[in-house]
C-alpha cells in the first residue's frame, strides 16, 4: 500500500492539498489549538549554553526602499550603493530591518504585543533567521549564527566559513555569506494545525522579500535559492527537518556584481554526514503532540530535494497578458534616490490594527501607483540564469481611488512599463461582501483597493513537484511584502487576509481551478484608534 508521502508526491495528492489548505473553513472543522495560555510556544527561539554575540545598535536610516528593483537601478545606475564587505554594523542593520522587533503593543488589550518588520498571523512569527558570514565581520568570527530578534543578538552554532558541501548543496557562491530562512512549524501549528503550512510559507516569502529590500538598500545583492539539498542545509543549521526546516537560502554578494550564473542542474545527493551533528539545545515551552498537524509534516517531507534543479520557463506560470486598452499607467514621476527611506517605511508598515476600518475615501491615484509600481519587478532567484518576474499574477480591485472607476484590474508588466489593465465588468460587490463576512475584523467595503495574488498550481507541480506549494507561496510573499512596504511609504496600511471564498475570487478574476488565489491584501488608510503601538527606538 502506498504511503501518505507517496500519495502526496503524486499530482492527485498535491491537488488535494492545494484544495485543503485554501479553505479556512477546513481549519475550524478539524478544531484548533488555544492560545494565550502557559503552553504557548516561546515567541522567540532561544538557545542555551552557546556563545552569544550582542550586535551593535542598528542604523536608523539605511537607504532607499527601491534599490532592489531592476527598473529603479537602471534609472540611476551611478548612484546605487555597493557593499564590498559584510562588516558588523551592516550585518546588524540587515538582520534588524529584515526581521527585528519594530514596535510593541501596550495596554490591557495587547493580545499580540510584539510586532516585527513583516506581517504574521497573530504575531506568531514562525520564521527563524540564520546568518553565515563567509569571513570575519569585525569582531564577529566567521560561522553559522541564529538571530535572536528580541535581544538583537547572534548565537553561534558553528565556527568557520561556509563549507563547500553547503555551497554545493544550495548552489550558492556566498561572497559575503548566506542568510537562511527557516520555518519552525510548532509556533503556528499549535493553533492552526495543518493550515500552518500555508501561513509559514507565506511568512517565509515575506521575510525573504524584506531581506532583499534591506540588503539592496545597504548595497548587497541577494539571490534566492528555493531548491537545495534539505538534508545538508538542515544538518548544517542543526534543524531536525521535521518540526523546523529551511525554506529559503539567500546568497549575499556586493550589489552590482554581474558575474554570470549558470542555471542550476540536477545533482547527486550530497553527503550530509560530512557535517558534524550540532548539539544546540533550545528552550521549549510547548509540548503539544506533533501528530495534530501530521498532514503538514507529511507534505513538507514529500517536498524534499537533493540539490538545485534545472532552469524553469517563467512564462509558463503566467496567464496571457490582457489587451492594453483601458489601462492606467503606473510609471509616474517619483522622487529620486533617497526619496523613499526604507527604515521609515518599515516602521510605518502595519496591518491596520486588530479591527481595520479604513478611513474615508477617495485616495489620490498617485499613492496607489506608488504602492504597486514595483510589485512585479524581477527577482534574482534560482529559477533561471538571472532575474525573472515573480511566479505569480496580481489583480487589483479598485474601490475608492480618485479618478479611477471602481472595478477589477490586472497588474501588467514587471520591469519596464507597469500598468493597471481594466478587466471586463463582473459582480465585484458580492466578493467585497464575502470578504467582510469571512473576516469581520477587516471592513473591506471601506478599503481603497484589494489586491489578489494568484499562482498557477499546475505549473508549480510540473516544475517543482511537491516543492511547488511552498515555492509559489514564497514568491507571492515576496510580492506582498513589496506592496506592504511601498504602501506604508505612501501612508497606507495593508492587511493580509486568508479569509475568503476561493471559488468566488476565481470567478471574479475569470480563471479556472489551476489558478489559485494565494494572498488577499486589503489596502487603506488606518483610522486613529485607542490601540497604542509605540515604535522601538535604539
Amino acid at each position: 500500500m502506498p504511503s501518505v508521502v507517496d500519495d502526496l508526491r503524486s499530482s492527485v495528492g498535491l491537488r488535494f492539498w492545494w484544495r485543503t489548505f485554501e479553505g479556512v473553513q477546513d481549519l475550524f472543522a478539524e478544531g484548533h489549538g488555544e492560545e494565550g495560555g502557559a503552553d504557548d510556544p516561546l515567541p522567540v527561539k532561544t538557545y542555551r549554553g552557546l556563545p552569544r554575540h550582542v550586535l551593535p545598535e542598528p542604523a536608523r536610516t539605511i537607504g532607499d526602499a527601491r534599490w532592489s528593483f531592476e527598473a529603479f537601478r537602471a534609472a540611476h545606475p551611478d548612484r546605487a550603493p555597493r557593499r564590498d564587505a559584510l562588516d558588523l554594523r551592516t550585518l546588524s542593520a540587515l538582520l534588524y530591518w529584515t526581521y527585528g522587533v519594530g514596535r510593541i503593543e501596550l495596554g490591557p488589550h495587547a493580545v499580540w504585543p510584539y510586532h516585527r518588520m513583516v506581517a504574521s498571523a497573530r504575531c506568531f512569527h514562525p520564521v527563524e533567521l540564520y546568518v553565515w558570514p563567509a569571513r570575519r565581520a569585525g569582531e564577529l568570527p566567521a560561522g553559522c549564527y541564529h538571530y535572536h530578534p528580541a535581544h538583537h543578538a547572534l548565537t553561534r552554532l558553528r565556527a568557520g566559513g561556509v563549507p563547500d558541501v553547503v555551497r554545493a548543496a544550495a548552489g550558492v557562491r556566498a561572497d559575503h555569506g548566506l542568510l537562511v530562512v527557516s520555518a519552525w512549524f510548532r509556533k503556528t501549528a499549535f493553533r492552526y494545525r495543518d493550515y500552518a503550512y500555508r501561513l509559514c510559507a507565506q511568512e517565509a516569502g515575506m521575510t525573504v522579500g524584506n531581506a532583499l529590500l534591506t540588503g539592496a538598500a545597504l548595497g548587497l545583492r541577494g539571490r534566492v535559492h528555493h531548491r537545495f539539498d534539505d538534508a545538508v542545509v538542515n544538518r548544517a543549521l542543526g534543524l531536525d527537518g521535521t518540526e523546523e526546516t529551511a525554506f529559503a537560502v539567500i546568497d549575499l554578494a556586493p550589489a552590482g556584481d554581474t558575474e554570470p550564473r549558470p542555471a542550476a542542474v540536477p545533482q547527486r545527493p550530497f553527503p550530509a554526514r560530512a557535517l558534524t551533528v550540532l548539539q544546540a539545545p533550545h528552550v521549549r515551552t510547548n509540548h503539544s503532540p506533533a501528530r495534530t498537524w501530521s498532514g503538514l509534516t507529511a507534505l513538507d517531507l514529500a517536498a524534499r530535494l537533493t540539490g538545485p534543479g534545472e532552469a524553469i520557463s517563467p512564462d509558463r506560470f503566467h496567464r496571457p497578458a490582457p489587451p492594453p486598452d483601458h489601462s492606467l499607467d503606473l510609471a509616474e514621476a517619483e522622487p529620486g534616490p533617497g526619496g523613499v527611506e526604507l527604515s521609515a517605511a518599515l516602521r510605518a508598515r502595519d496591518s491596520g490594527g486588530r479591527m481595520f476600518l479604513p478611513a474615508a475615501r477617495p485616495l489620490a491615484a498617485g499613492r496607489l501607483m506608488s504602492a504597486l509600481q514595483y510589485a512585479l519587478e524581477p527577482v534574482s532567484a534560482d529559477h533561471t540564469d538571472g532575474a525573472c518576474r515573480p511566479l505569480v499574477d496580481a489583480y487589483v480591485l479598485v474601490l475608492g481611488v480618485d479618478g479611477v472607476r471602481p472595478g477589477l484590474h490586472r497588474l501588467a508588466g514587471g520591469s519596464g512599463s507597469p500598468a493597471l489593465v481594466r478587466l471586463p465588468e463582473r459582480d465585484w460587490r458580492a466578493v467585497v461582501g464575502m470578504l467582510c463576512d469571512r473576516t469581520p475584523a477587516v471592513n473591506s467595503a471601506k478599503a481603497d483597493a484589494v489586491v489578489f495574488l494568484t499562482a498557477d498550481r499546475l505549473a508549480g507541480e510540473r516544475w517543482f513537484g511537491a516543492r511547488g506549494y511552498r515555492v509559489l507561496h514564497q514568491e507571492a510573499g515576496i510580492v506582498a511584502q513589496r506592496i506592504s512596504v511601498l504602501a506604508a511609504a505612501a501612508g497606507l496600511s495593508v492587511r493580509v487576509t486568508n479569509g475568503y471564498d476561493d471559488a468566488m475570487v476565481r470567478d471574479l478574476i475569470g480563471v479556472g481551478t489551476a489558478q489559485v488565489p494565494v494572498f488577499t491584501l486589503v489596502m487603506g488608510r488606518r483610522r486613529p484608534t485607542a490601540q497604542y503601538e509605540p515604535q522601538l527606538t535604539w
